[in-house]
Parts: C-alpha cells; structure tokens; sequence
C-alpha cells in the first residue's frame, strides 16, 4: 500500500512543462546537437545550410516612415552589402589561391619522384661501371687502352674514376698523347 502511495505521488511530481521539458525539449535539444557536429564535421557552413530552408524575404512598404527608416538605413546596408561583397571575393581569391597550392604541391611532389627515379638509375649505373671497372682492372693495359679509346667519353671516364690509380696511370700511358690529356683534364674536374 506504502509503495502504492509513493508512485503515485511521484507521478504527481512531475508537471505538464516537466514531462514537456523531459520527453520533447531535450531530445529535441540532443539531435539539433548531434547534427550541428555532423555539418561542422562535413566541413558545412551551418548557417548558410540554415539559411538554404528559410524563405526568401519579401519587404513591402506600407508607410512613408518605414521609406524614411530604410533611406536613413540604407548606407549602413550599402556598407553591408559592400563589406559581405568584398567578403566573397576575398573568399574566392583564397580558394584560388588553395587551389593553385594544391598544384605546386602536386608538382612538387611529381618532382620529388623524378629525383627519386633519377638517383635510383644514378645508382644502377654507378654499380654497373663498378663491375666494368673490376672487369678492367683484370685486362692488360693495353687491351683496355684500345678499348677506352672505342669508348664514349663519358663512360670511359666513369670506369677510369674506378680504376686505382696505378691502372688508371697505365692506361693513360698506353694512350694518344691528346686523348691522355683530354682524360686527365676530366679526371681534374671531376674531383
């Protein structure tokens, strides 16, 4: 009977306004809430969402006050209208502004793989005269003397940049005097 007696009075505790507040007002409160975030997480301009559901204003005017009221307003709408005017153009200066970062970046980053490319076969390269210039070192002077002499310029002055110094030397002693010279000026520059 006591337990009785205390539900029913706290069902009697709660008012219209509180069942009101309770089972529509918070709720309601909640979900604007949660679906503010969403936008905002979206990257959506709440208020201009918002304004997308409200009609479009229709001012009429009735009274030659309310003209008054307006013309004496109508600078500061003017300076309004200028300033959220300068706005949106300030705004597209910056997204294209974005817009032309977003390109450097990309170009940057395509030059950046380039380099990659470029060290990577730089590298293939320098393993390969590596294994020629092993190849060499085991020739007789004046074989790999004719040879280099076969040779391009650049790619005979690669494994001669491989050699040691002594086969190097006797190689460009086995050589035309001009062609000798031309190698050991290279040679000078390269280090």
């Amino acid at each position: 009977m006591k337990k009785e007696k205390q539900s029913e009075e706290v069902e009697e505790k709660y008012s219209f306004l509180q069942k009101l507040l309770y089972l529509f007002i918070i709720p309601l409160l909640f979900t604007l809430v949660i679906v503010l975030g969403y936008l905002t997480y979206e990257g959506k301009n709440v208020f201009e969402v918002a304004q997308s559901f409200l009609p479009a204003k229709e001012e009429v005017m009735t009274t030659e006050k309310e003209k008054k009221e307006e013309e004496g307003a109508s600078p500061k709408q003017n300076d309004n209208s200028n300033s959220s005017q300068e706005i949106i153009l300030l705004e597209r200066q910056v997204s294209e502004k974005e817009r032309e970062i977003t390109k450097l970046v990309a170009s940057l980053e395509e030059a950046n793989s380039r380099i990659e490319d470029l060290e990577k076969q730089q590298q293939e390269i320098k393993s390969s005269t590596k294994e020629l210039a092993k190849l060499y070192e085991g020739m007789s002077t004046k074989k790999a003397a004719q040879i280099m002499m076969e040779l391009d310029e650049e790619m005979a002055l690669l494994i001669l940049n491989e050699l040691s110094t002594s086969k190097t030397s006797s190689i460009l002693g086995q050589l035309e005097p001009k062609q000798a010279a031309r190698f050991t000026e290279l040679l000078a520059d390269n280090e």
